[in-house]
Parts: structure tokens; sequence; C-alpha cells
């Protein structure tokens, strides 16, 4: 079995998301705005691949195009995280250099927030300013202005992001903020705001729902129709499994609202099943590899299919995400695992154990946190 890095997961921040529709010269502004924000970021990249990749040369880059400062290290940023994806993708084995990528069918504007600083207030470009209510920097033809619009969002969720206005005009906090376009119309744009906050500051919204009451591991593998769970014991011994099954997450269109509600219930099922079963610690595939091609920043090869790119972004390394974050409610501590070659091991060896690949898989990554041989163990296999 090839040898992979352990690493223990302890969140560090929480993306909270929320929806509104801005409408008329607004909402031209705005796509007008990010149209200039894709153009910096293409234009960053292509200065990458020209070898300058120093994040003032990226914002000096897209500054050339953006006009905005807090827009061009917003679309540094990005760029610096396909550096990264790269890096890391070569690493594990992938033929792909920075020539390879491109930009892929997104519009949206991200803005980096900074704290002590009385012009921030949270985020010059992209500020929460209470009541539910976040003010927009656009660009109008002619020059930039504010538009103030109404989001709607979960009551945990408006009361988090309200906190965070109030911190961020206090000068206390600063947050990286996006605005995704999810669908446009005349003179309506369908929008997703998007806030990266402090861990601590998401965790003190979120009730306990269990408590550890056992030494188990528990191996969990994500996929685009269920979620599945592999219960061992410290001497590698399978004990019970588990599946969450969502089918109907494969149906594109689906309400976002119905398929968050699925998601986050499969989760927790399986989370309660978990700490409720004897486990102390859930192992995961990291999500962070998992997501090196997240929102479709890189297409090459097999990946240029949009439907592939929705899955893996949309399932896969979100419901993992998900399942980290919301773990520490069930006290159950997390390890990652890197995800190379556990499918391929667990396809040939799912049927003579007795088990289907994705529990297999979900086995695999737990005899992985104990560092045990499979093909050890499963001549001991108590078959479920």
């Amino acid at each position: 079995m090839r040898q992979r890095s352990l690493s223990v997961f302890t969140p560090e921040e929480a993306t909270i998301r929320a929806r509104f529709v801005a409408k008329g010269e607004e909402a031209d502004w705005l796509l007008l705005t990010m149209a200039k924000f894709k153009a910096g970021t293409q234009k960053a990249l292509e200065v990458t691949k020209q070898g300058k990749t120093r994040f003032t040369e990226l914002v000096k880059a897209s500054m050339s195009i953006v006009g905005n400062n807090r827009y061009a290290r917003g679309s540094a940023k990005i760029v610096q995280g396909i550096i990264g994806s790269v890096k890391a993708l070569q690493k594990l084995g992938e033929n792909i250099s920075l020539n390879d990528v491109e930009l892929g069918d997104w519009w949206l504007i991200q803005s980096i927030g900074a704290r002590n600083d009385a012009s921030e207030k949270g985020n010059r470009n992209i500020r929460l300013i209470g009541d539910n209510d976040v003010e927009i920097l656009v660009h109008d033809e002619a020059s930039w202005r504010r538009i103030k619009v109404e989001y709607g969002a979960s009551k945990r969720y408006s009361m988090i992001l309200n906190e965070v206005a109030k911190l961020g005009m206090e000068n206390k906090l600063g947050y990286l903020a996006r605005i995704i376009l999810l669908n446009y119309s005349p003179h309506r744009a369908y929008c997703e705001l998007q806030v990266t906050i402090p861990w601590n500051l998401y965790m003190r919204y979120l009730p306990v729902k269990g408590h550890v009451h056992g030494d188990n591991i528990g191996g969990i593998d994500v996929n685009l129709d269920r979620i599945n769970l592999a219960i061992v014991s410290r001497q590698g011994v399978l004990l019970d499994t588990y599946t969450a099954r969502f089918p109907e997450l494969k149906v594109q269109g689906l309400d976002y609202d119905r398929r968050t509600s699925i998601v986050m219930d499969a989760i927790h099922k399986v989370l309660d099943y978990a700490v409720n079963h004897g486990c102390s610690l859930i192992v995961l595939e990291n999500p962070k590899t998992l997501g090196y091609l997240r929102w479709v920043w890189i297409r090459r090869g097999k990946r240029r299919n949009s439907t592939w790119n929705r899955r893996v972004s949309l399932f896969t390394v979100e419901i993992a995400e998900r399942i980290s974050w919301h773990a520490p409610q069930y006290e159950l501590k997390i390890y990652y695992v890197n995800p190379s070659y556990t499918s391929k091991l667990a396809e040939a060896i799912a049927e003579n154990i007795g088990l289907d690949k994705h529990t297999a898989s979900a086995h695999i990554l737990a005899l992985e946190y104990l560092g045990l041989n499979p093909k050890e163990v499963y001549q001991n296999l108590q078959r479920p």
C-alpha cells in the first residue's frame, strides 16, 4: 500500500453564503464589473505564464484592466490559488503546467478586506452594513459607485452576517467577500454572496449535537449520490457500516435550498451515526486536494466536461468541507488523507471482502489513519 501523510484538520475559517437579486441598471453595472474583474484575472494569469508570479506583479497586471486596487488584489489571489493548485497537482503526479490552465465559465468579483483601517470597515468593496444589506462597489461605464442590495439567508446565517457587519463597521474584523453570478436575464442578476469569517465566530452559532463516548475510527467516503461510513476498531476490525443516499442530487437544476437541505440532512445522519456508534474521530479524503480543480479554474483533458466540473465542485468537495465544518458539533476530531489511489484499491478488493467499492474506500481511509495494511487486515474482516 502506498504510504500517505495524515494531517489533522483544525478549521480556521468558514464561508457563509446568502442570495440576492440585483435589478435594472444595478444589475448591468454589476455584470460589467464582473467582466472587468475576469479580464483582469486573465491578464494576471497571462503574466504568470511569462514567469511573473509574485503577488505584487499579479496585482499590477490585473490593476491595468480592473482599475481598482481591492478588486485587483482579489483577482491576484485567485491566480495565486491557480499557481498553488498546479504545483500540488504536479506533486500528485499530474502532467500539467501553467500553460495548460484556462479560466472557466465563471463571473464573479472578489475583494480582500482588512481590519484596523477606518476606510475598510470590514471590506472596502463588498461591505456588509447590517440588517441583511450589503454595499457593492461597481463600475457604471464612467466611474465607480456603490449600490446597496438586500440579501436573503437562513436565520442563523443572517445572525452571523449581521454580527460580521457590526465587527467590520467597527474595524474589528476584516473579511474576504465575493459575489458570484448564478444566472442572468435582461436587467436582472441572480447572485450568491460569500463571506469568509473566522472559525471561532462561526462556531458560536452552531449548537452541540452529540458527545464522544468511544474510541473507534470512522472512515468517510463522499460520492455524487451518497456518503459512506465505515467504523473500525483501533485494531482495524470493521465493526459497522452506514450509507446516506441522495440520488436526487444528480439532477441538474435542483433548487439550491432543496439541494443544501438534502446534503445537510445526510451529513448530520452520518455524523450522528458515527458518534452514537463509538467513533471519536473521522477520516476523510482531503477536500483541499479534491478541490484543486474546483471553480473550474483548471480545465484540461476529460475535466473540460462541464458536468464533471459541476459535480466535483458542488458535490464531492462541498460535502467533504461541510462534514469537516460540522464534525465539531459532535465532538469528533477530523483527519485528512490524500485521495490518490484510494478508489483504485477499493475497486480491486471490494468484491473479495463483500463490500461495495464506496464502503471499501471508507474502510481503507480508516485503515490509513491506523497505519495498517488492508491486505493484512482483511483476513480478519467481519463482514457486515
